[in-house]
């Protein structure tokens, strides 16, 4: 095992690691894969082989998701589970991790593992459906949070008023104190004693990067799927496999992660800003580690707009703008599709095939009337409009009489 460059020691005192301490990712499988993904299980090999990848079916319950699992050797190494033949036909793999893989051999053998199933499987990279990313430290953590906490607000057993957590933060008091779960609903924080619960190879991992001596308390934030997505599409934050090898790019998501759920408002210490607004000042279990971060990079434009970003739902308003232009004539909603257009940022070419392209997947009944509106928003947009103007007018007009005359 080698050392980490990633433990740094803060005023002669505190040590702290981050690693990786679960990882779970999915595939899309292709025409071009050499694994075939087989759903009957009479027609499984017991054993298969992929360069350096063996799977042996597993016949033990797998995921509610999945009708298989392997067990997955690397270089006779035991690395991790995959789970195929997904129950919703998504033509997608998963692959767990085993736990073992972060803490052994050298920092980045998780990564050389993933590299091999990539091409000895012919598989694509998907998603992260799930980690955990973990600091170490001799620190008492769990002492630090545990008094913070029995003076703060929000407990209903607390012995003072002092601090405060953000609005609708649930802990929970785990094992008499002795640890504590910060909830989420996609991510979750758990704080406690990692000696306790540590495994040979984990107390092994300390010993080898400078944590023996002492109790070694951990922070670990757990993060789904969906966090994940939601770092992505709301940050715009590009967070994909090779990201996580950076310890950098890893404290930065961390902290992100856990920032609104561990920092404490110090009541007694406030300040005012110009416009009079009362500011108190803030107190992170974490703030004396020395956690170097790393700027993660954006996602580029090109990969936003056609996947990742808010234009999918730019182009749903201007859909439902077009078509209730069409059914009702009211030309305030051809009005809101330009403006939503413009706000998209497409441009008059755009426009135009955007009109084109709905007027052609129009469903509805095809009336001389639906005729003229769709010609109007043509003429509108391209500039051509003094004749379609004129038609969808009397248009308007008899349809104004029509219903004139329904009334008597």
């Amino acid at each position: 095992m080698e050392f980490r460059d990633n433990i740094c020691t803060v005023l002669s005192e505190y040590k702290c690691l981050i690693h990786l301490d679960r990882l779970s990712i999915t595939f899309k499988l292709w025409s071009g894969s050499t694994f075939q993904d087989i759903r009957n299980p009479d027609f499984i090999p017991q054993e298969q082989t992929f360069g350096s990848i063996i799977l042996i079916h597993d016949f033990s319950p797998g995921l509610g998701a999945y009708y298989h699992t392997y067990r997955v050797f690397y270089k006779g190494l035991l690395v991790g589970k995959l789970h195929a033949a997904t129950k919703l036909k998504k033509n997608e793999l998963q692959f767990d991790f085993s736990k073992e893989v972060f803490y052994a051999i050298h920092p980045e053998f998780w990564y050389e593992i993933y590299m091999s199933l990539v091409t000895s499987l012919g598989v694509i990279y998907n998603n992260i459906r799930y980690m955990e990313i973990a600091i170490d430290t001799n620190k008492d953590l769990v002492g630090k949070f545990g008094t913070l906490y029995q003076n703060t607000v929000c407990n209903k057993l607390r012995m003072g008023d002092r601090y405060k957590l953000k609005a609708n933060t649930i802990v929970h008091v785990m094992k008499n104190g002795s640890s504590f779960v910060i909830e989420g609903t996609e991510n979750e924080i758990a704080i406690y004693n990692k000696t306790r619960h540590a495994e040979n190879f984990i107390q092994e991992y300390f010993l080898n990067n400078g944590l023996a001596n002492g109790d070694v308390n951990r922070i670990e934030s757990r993060l789904s799927w969906n966090y994940i997505r939601y770092l992505r599409n709301k940050k715009a934050l590009d967070i994909n496999v090779e990201t996580l090898l950076d310890h950098g790019k890893l404290a930065s998501i961390f902290k992100i992660s856990t920032i609104n759920k561990i920092t404490f408002k110090d009541t007694s210490l406030s300040t005012f800003d110009q416009n009079r607004n009362k500011h108190y000042q803030d107190i992170s279990i974490i703030d004396d580690l020395n956690i170097d971060t790393a700027e993660i990079g954006n996602l580029n434009q090109e990969m936003r707009t056609s996947h990742y970003c808010s234009q999918s739902v730019d182009e749903n308003i201007m859909r439902q703008n077009y078509y209730m232009f069409l059914e009702t004539g009211n030309k305030q909603y051809f009005r809101n599709f330009k403006s939503s257009s413009s706000v998209a940022g497409y441009n008059r070419n755009q426009r135009l095939n955007f009109v084109n392209k709905h007027n052609t997947r129009y469903n509805g009944n095809r009336t001389r009337e639906i005729h003229e509106r769709m010609e109007f928003a043509l003429g509108s947009i391209s500039g051509n409009i003094s004749g379609k103007m004129s038609r969808l007018f009397q248009s308007m007009i008899k349809e104004l009489k029509s219903a004139i005359w329904n009334l008597f």
